[in-house]
């Protein structure tokens, strides 16, 4: 089918209209680009397709550079211009706060994006193995398929010489293998993390520094992948706190906890993992840390809190956990945010509790890909 692309929606899917005005949500086009597509399946109300030929292209297109593209399914996004794919991630959170969230662009103010470079970044990794035929790599896109991979342009330096030199990765994977952690198909994964000196796999700790705050973590923890944007998000929620009393949400290992606390400020972190929360007691000493699930824990509290930081996962926040936070009637609420499309929906129930959007700004930490990191300030509507 022969489609005029509107513009790119949530994971990066372009949005088109087909016969009889049906949407028709495509991969691999860009805005303003007419294409041939493909029908992946249909729906009662959509289509799924694929760009088959670029018909009439983006004047910012271009061939992606990865030998591995297409086939690797790591990076996504790798056929625009780089700063041209840091305005499209934007205006795709922008649409879904104002199409999911209800949300009017002009209501709220949009800060300049942080954007670094788009190659050589990404600290952390997930290699799988394949012991019997000595091979290490990616999943295929789409699949649980080995991809043999010796250069990653995305990864840093000592990640790369995993690559290179995978003896490293044999011996951490014949652990996991004897631990009895192999997937389906085989392939034994081995978790990997990395700061420009060196690479540790698996349960070996690392310290990292970022900005003037360092981290002590291991590749089985979650950590923000790109080191080199990583100060200016921690540096920037930190600029919205306010009040002596902050509580932080989805803690991790304690990344805003750390960032946030001083002398005179109480810190209250909730982290269900104890894993991170082991690292977090190392990473911010002097908050006060609770081992729950955030929603369990929340509906036993009456705290006052002049400030709450909430960093969920891709699914977001537990329906219940908007009405609990706005009970406790915080000044302040900010939301970091790696998927636009429950921001939005939480932005919406936040709404309903007299919380409203004050500022946005992106932090384009997964460059080549359609992810990013979204940070929302909302404040009660009787604070002006």
């Amino acid at each position: 089918m022969l489609l005029s692309i509107e513009k790119l929606v949530s994971q990066g899917r372009a949005l088109a209209l087909g016969g009889g005005g049906k949407q028709v949500l495509v991969r691999e086009a860009l805005p303003e680009e007419v294409v041939e597509a493909a029908i992946e399946r249909e729906h009662a109300s959509y289509t799924m397709a694929t760009t088959t030929t670029v018909v009439e292209p983006n004047p910012r297109r271009i061939t992606p550079p990865c030998p591995y593209w297409g086939i690797c399914g790591g990076c996504d996004f790798q056929y625009a211009e780089a700063t041209y794919q840091a305005e499209v991630k934007e205006a795709i959170v922008i649409d879904s706060l104002e199409r999911i969230g209800g949300v009017k662009a002009d209501s709220y103010d949009i800060q300049q994006q942080v954007t670094g470079s788009g190659w050589d970044y990404r600290s952390r990794a997930r290699f799988f193995v394949d012991l019997h035929q000595r091979r290490v790599g990616f999943l295929g896109r789409l699949s649980n398929t080995l991809v043999p991979i010796d250069h990653c342009p995305v990864l840093v330096p000592p990640l790369n010489a995993l690559l290179s030199d995978p003896k490293r990765l044999f011996d951490g994977a014949r652990r996991e293998m004897f631990a009895n952690r192999i997937t389906k198909s085989g392939l034994v994964e081995v978790a990997a993390f990395a700061d420009q000196e060196q690479a540790v796999l698996l349960g070996e700790e690392i310290r990292v520094e970022v900005g003037p705050k360092d981290f002590v973590l291991s590749p089985t923890v979650f950590f923000q992948s790109n080191l080199h944007l990583l100060p200016a998000l921690g540096a920037y929620v930190s600029s919205l706190v306010e009040g002596e009393t902050v509580m932080d949400l989805y803690s991790g290992v304690g990344t805003f906890a750390s960032f946030v606390e001083e002398a005179g400020r109480t810190v209250i972190a909730v982290e269900r993992q104890k894993q991170c929360l082991a690292f977090a007691r190392r990473n911010a000493p002097n908050a006060r840390f609770f081992t729950e699930a955030a929603e369990t824990w929340a509906k036993r509290q009456t705290v006052a809190v002049e400030t709450i930081i909430v960093d969920p996962p891709r699914t977001g926040l537990d329906a219940a956990l908007p009405s609990l936070m706005a009970s406790w009637k915080p000044r302040r609420i900010i939301y970091v945010s790696c998927d636009e499309a429950s921001l939005a929906r939480d932005v919406k129930r936040f709404g309903q509790y007299g919380y409203l959007v004050r500022s946005l700004r992106l932090f384009d930490l997964y460059p080549q890909t359609f992810h990013t990191e979204s940070v929302v300030l909302l404040t009660s509507a009787n604070d002006a």
